[in-house]
């Protein structure tokens, strides 16, 4: 009696998870169209800003804001532009003379394109994979008294790694987590301070590195 008894509670779980993923399923756009999505999270610096400059001794992190607007190919691929800005959390003591009476602030912006791809696992939470590349821009500005100065650097981003998975709650609505790894290198860099200003190239550019955690919405047309 007791194992007819387990032997009907798991068919009958088994029935309620597979009507959760059919239903979870078809609250997917199968059609092409356009996904838009936000993601928001927090942001770890690796790496160096040029040689011997650790991007990590600049920054603590970052909180992103990430925007996209994907066209969707079909059910599984689709790719399209990416937009961030993230307020970065600029490190007291670091070599640009923040802390002890100079206040800072900074920010990352990231543009670029994307292609993901969805895997189809017939399940309500659909697992994603993703590419992308793009341009980096990094802005620390300080202020004493009367006096504030500037420094920014830019480069390309090589690539981006990232990964997550889509929990379909409504027709066309989905939201769950997301990781990301970016890779890039500033090449170019301006500074200023009060009227003064200069720009050029980084003599001894490096490889710098962003990993992202977070949570992602999206939004299916």
């Amino acid at each position: 009696m007791k194992t007819l008894c387990a032997l009907a509670i798991l068919l009958s779980s088994s029935v309620a998870l597979a009507r959760t993923d059919r239903a979870g399923t078809e609250l997917r756009p199968d059609h092409p169209g356009v996904d838009f999505a936000v993601r928001v999270g927090y942001a770890i610096p690796f790496g160096d800003v040029d040689a011997g400059n650790g991007l990590a001794s600049r920054l603590d992190g970052a909180v992103p804001f990430v925007f996209e607007a994907n066209y969707r190919f079909n059910r599984t691929l689709s790719a399209g532009p990416f937009f961030q800005y993230a307020i970065a959390r600029v490190k007291d003591g670091n070599n640009l003379g923040c802390g002890d009476g100079v206040d800072c602030s900074g920010w990352v912006v990231r543009a670029g394109g994307q292609i993901i791809a969805h895997l189809d696992v017939g399940s309500i939470a659909v697992p994603w994979v993703g590419l992308g590349l793009g341009y980096e821009w990094l802005n620390v500005s300080g202020r004493v008294g009367n006096i504030s100065g500037t420094v920014s650097d830019n480069g390309w981003e090589f690539a981006t790694l990232q990964g997550g998975a889509d929990i379909f709650v409504a027709p066309g609505f989905a939201l769950g987590p997301f990781v990301s790894f970016s890779i890039a290198r500033y090449g170019n860099t301006a500074g200023s301070i009060g009227t003064g200003s200069a720009s050029g190239d980084i003599q001894n550019p490096a490889v710098h590195e962003w990993l992202q955690v977070g949570a992602r919405f999206a939004f299916s047309l």
